[in-house]
């Protein structure tokens, strides 16, 4: 029967005249169906997290999980020396993240009494001119025959005492002059992303010119070759470490990191081992008209170029290299902060590219109801921002709250937790608000390296005392030509096997941004970073903003000791949670 029925209506089928309109028909209702599940949004799920956060309670900053821990280094400084205080602070947070237990001597205090050496494993001398030290120089070299293993960290001067040691750090003969340093060469077996050459952003005479002998390890060199900036050598059972950049920020310590792990036969610490990439203003409302630059190079509208161009550009490179975007959304460019924020309308767009991002596994984050920094009256913007400050906490807090309702509204799949502040600026007020009365928010994303702005929010990785993780964004947009933020990126990599990136879907609208080179030249650049990074360090693990804060959690709690045997290294972890 069922047989002679589908005959019955095939022979109709082939009589019917009007067939050619009923494919159409199909076709466009078939597009229509399409577009609907689009708009509806029901093409994605909630993003799939790899790792999630632990309770706040659970969450331990760093000085807290080596306090009362008894100190394995010694870290000798004289704070009376030009330049000692920079490095002293350098070290101090190289030495936290890495959770060696230090104990610091200052030789310039009179009350100070020295530290028998034999309570420790390692030393670091921060101070050029060692004739401070006096006789403790030649207690401590005597001290690394036996076994132990001392770090010079600072750029030594050319005087007695150096002479006297010279032969036994790896020094063969020393300048009074200093050369110009205008980068520095790690080699390849020494450091992630090894073998090539990081430039200087203000290079100065920081360097001593010297003559190694050849018991001596160069570890890495100035960017001409000639200059030893990193070497190693054995004092009979111990070792000598000595760095001789010269130079002492933030955007070097994975290198002083790097020369701290040769002291002894292995060097373990904990690390965050993520990647993630931010996209700010995304999803967000979009520009309308034309961008000049868009404009010149695809003759497209904007909102044309972020949906034919721009954002299948971000795919391809997310399905060749394993990234989940974040994208931290705008509910309205609006600058009223003193009325009760007003809900945006046009949900349409939030909906579509907030959707896309979500089928590819990324994370909506917060950027802000509009685009006002969290600062209160008290913050005075001068002529560096066109900026509004909110009256009051509850101003705050209300445009926090509408942005959460409106995301949830728009894509209630969305599960959401990380903040970054409209050009990285936050004052202590917000931050304050944002730890004891949104909940929400788990992780602040903000900038990592310094600013020349007051106004900037730069962190620390790790967690604070109100339980919000600082996770902070390290290198941003197409880094053409920005040799500073590769030097950050490499530094960063082997200090906290970290990589954080940032962009924004408007910088082709803004020649500061790379706009005028255009899309290409910046996609080009970025096609070369993650190739870098995928070279560099190919086991990092891809994370959205979540992820990579929840990493940093467990970082920031996790301890390592380790005891050496002739055939073993036995480590011992503290605050182990689940992984580290």
């Amino acid at each position: 029967m069922i047989r002679g029925f589908l005959s019955d209506v095939l022979a109709k089928w082939k009589r019917f005249r009007w067939q050619g309109l009923v494919k159409v028909w199909a076709v466009f209702m078939a597009i229509a169906l399409v577009l609907l599940v689009e708009s509806l949004g029901v093409h994605y799920g909630v993003t799939r997290f790899d790792i999630t956060y632990l309770d706040r309670n659970k969450a331990i900053p760093a000085a807290n999980a080596i306090a009362g821990e008894k100190a394995t280094n010694l870290l000798v400084v004289d704070s009376s020396q030009e330049g000692v205080s920079d490095a002293e602070a350098m070290l101090d947070q190289i030495l936290l993240d890495m959770k060696v237990p230090t104990t610091t001597v200052d030789v310039a205090d009179e009350n100070a009494e020295f530290p028998a050496l034999t309570h420790y494993s390692t030393i670091v001398v921060a101070m050029p001119n060692l004739d401070r030290l006096g006789e403790h120089v030649l207690q401590i070299m005597q001290w690394a025959k036996k076994g132990g293993g001392v770090m010079f960290a600072m750029t030594p001067e050319k005087t007695g005492y150096l002479d006297v040691i010279g032969p036994q750090i790896g020094i063969e003969s020393s300048a009074y002059e200093y050369v110009l340093t205008k980068g520095i060469t790690p080699s390849k077996d020494f450091m992630l992303g090894g073998g090539q050459t990081y430039t200087f952003s203000d290079p100065f005479e920081s360097s001593l010119s010297v003559a190694l002998h050849d018991r001596a390890q160069v570890k890495a060199v100035s960017s001409n070759g000639r200059t030893p900036l990193i070497w190693s050598t054995f004092v009979n059972s111990g070792s000598a470490v000595v760095c001789n950049i010269g130079i002492y920020g933030k955007v070097l310590r994975g290198f002083y990191a790097s020369a701290f792990s040769l002291l002894g036969s292995a060097t373990a610490y904990p690390v965050i081992n993520s990647a993630a990439f931010y996209l700010d203003d995304f999803p967000s409302p979009v520009p309308s008209g034309n961008g000049k630059y868009i404009k010149r190079d695809y003759n497209m509208s904007i909102a044309e170029f972020y949906s034919q161009v721009w954002w299948p550009d971000l795919v391809r490179l997310a399905e060749r290299y394993g990234i989940r975007f974040t994208g931290v959304m705008i509910e309205n460019y609006g600058d009223d902060t003193k009325d009760d924020p007003v809900r945006q309308t046009d949900g349409a767009q939030f909906e579509y590219y907030g959707g896309l991002l979500l089928r590819q596994n990324g994370e909506i984050g917060y950027h802000g109801y509009n685009h006002q920094p969290l600062v209160l009256p008290n913050t005075d913007y001068g002529k560096e921002y066109a900026y509004v400050q909110w009256p009051n906490r509850k101003a705050i807090v209300d445009s926090l709250n509408e942005l959460i309702a409106f995301q949830k509204d728009v894509l209630p799949a969305a599960t959401s937790s990380v903040y970054v502040p409209p050009s990285n600026i936050l004052s202590q007020e917000g931050r304050k608000i944002i730890g004891e009365d949104v909940s929400q928010i788990r992780a602040i994303a903000s900038t990592y390296m310094p600013s020349d702005s007051s106004l900037t929010y730069v962190q620390e990785f790790g967690v604070a005392a109100d339980g919000v993780v600082e996770a902070p964004r390290i290198v941003s947009g197409g880094m053409v030509g920005d040799m500073y933020m590769r030097l950050a990126a490499v530094s960063e990599l082997n200090m906290h096997y970290v990589s954080t990136h940032f962009m924004h879907p408007d910088d082709l609208l803004d020649e500061d941004r790379g706009a005028k080179e255009g899309w290409k030249k910046y996609y080009q650049g970025l096609e070369n970073y993650l190739d870098w990074l995928e070279s560099s360090a190919p086991s990092i693990r891809m994370r959205t903003g979540t992820e990579c804060a929840a990493a940093i959690q467990r970082f920031s709690g996790l301890t390592v000791s380790m005891e050496t045997s002739d055939d073993s290294w036995d480590l011992k972890l503290g605050n182990l949670t689940d992984q580290g």
